[in-house]
């Protein structure tokens, strides 16, 4: 009975692994500010849309506290309205990250904090 559940522990992690290599979905995190609401995604290229408010800019700062990481503000192209995707990569390892969202637009600038697992 104690190695199925060894087993078991096993396979999780192995699916979780080989999910990501051979293009399982990306993480996405929901928040929500005062005036804004965005979801955010971790694929090759950090992507945020923004759900709610009118967005005319997007930037990105990603910290790893763990590890004692901070990266430069990364900015944003928008491809359709509401949809803004990094112009250069976010994150230099896997972890978890904080990522400072700053969104600019018809209500002001708001930075929105959310923790990615990468």
């Amino acid at each position: 009975m104690k190695y199925a559940g060894v087993c078991l522990l096993i396979a999780g992690v192995l699916f979780a692994v080989t999910s990501r290599w051979f293009g399982g979905s990306p993480e996405s995190v929901h928040a929500a500010g005062t005036h804004y609401t965005v979801t955010v995604m971790a694929a090759d290229r950090v992507e945020v849309r923004v759900t709610s408010g009118k967005a005319d800019t997007v930037t990105l700062a990603a910290a790893m506290p763990g590890m004692g990481h901070a990266l430069p503000p990364v900015g944003t192209v928008q491809p359709d309205p509401g949809r803004f995707v990094a112009t250069q990569d976010v994150f230099t390892m896997d972890g978890v990250w904080e990522v400072t969202i700053t969104v600019s637009g018809d209500q002001g600038e708001e930075l929105i904090t959310v923790s990615l697992l990468v």
